[in-house]
C-alpha cells in the first residue's frame, strides 16, 4: 500500500477525493433501503421517465469520480509542463464535489428519512 501511495502525485488531494468518492459510494448503498425505487438521476434529458433510474444507479456519479481521478492521476504521471497537472487536479476536485452534491441532494430528496 506505502508504494502505491508513494508514487501518486498529489498525494493531498487525491487521496480526500478519494475517501470522500468512496464514503458517498458507501453512504448511497447503506441508504438504499430508504430510497424508493425509482430515483431522478439524469437531470439532462426531458422531464418524465427518460430522467428516472433505479435506486442503484446513484452509485454512477461516485464511480465515475473515482475513474476521472485514475484517468487524471495517470495523465498527471506523464505531463511534461507544469500547467496541465494543475488542470487535472482542478478537474480531480470538481468532479468530486459535483459527484458528491448530486447524490447526497438526490438522496435527502427523495429518501424517507
Amino acid at each position: 500500500m506505502k508504494k502505491i501511495l508513494a508514487v501518486v502525485p498529489y498525494k493531498e488531494i487525491v487521496i480526500p477525493a478519494v475517501s470522500v468518492n468512496i464514503l458517498v459510494l458507501l453512504f448511497t448503498l447503506l441508504v438504499q433501503r430508504n430510497l424508493p425505487p425509482i430515483v431522478p438521476l439524469f437531470y439532462g434529458l426531458p422531464t418524465g421517465e427518460e430522467e428516472l433510474a433505479q435506486k442503484i444507479f446513484l452509485v454512477i456519479p461516485s464511480l465515475v469520480s473515482l475513474l476521472i481521478i485514475l484517468v487524471n492521476v495517470t495523465l498527471i504521471k506523464y505531463a511534461k509542463d507544469s500547467f496541465l497537472p494543475k488542470v487535472l487536479v482542478g478537474l480531480i476536485i470538481g468532479s468530486t464535489i459535483l459527484g458528491a452534491i448530486t447524490t447526497i441532494k438526490i438522496i435527502f430528496l427523495v429518501g424517507s428519512f
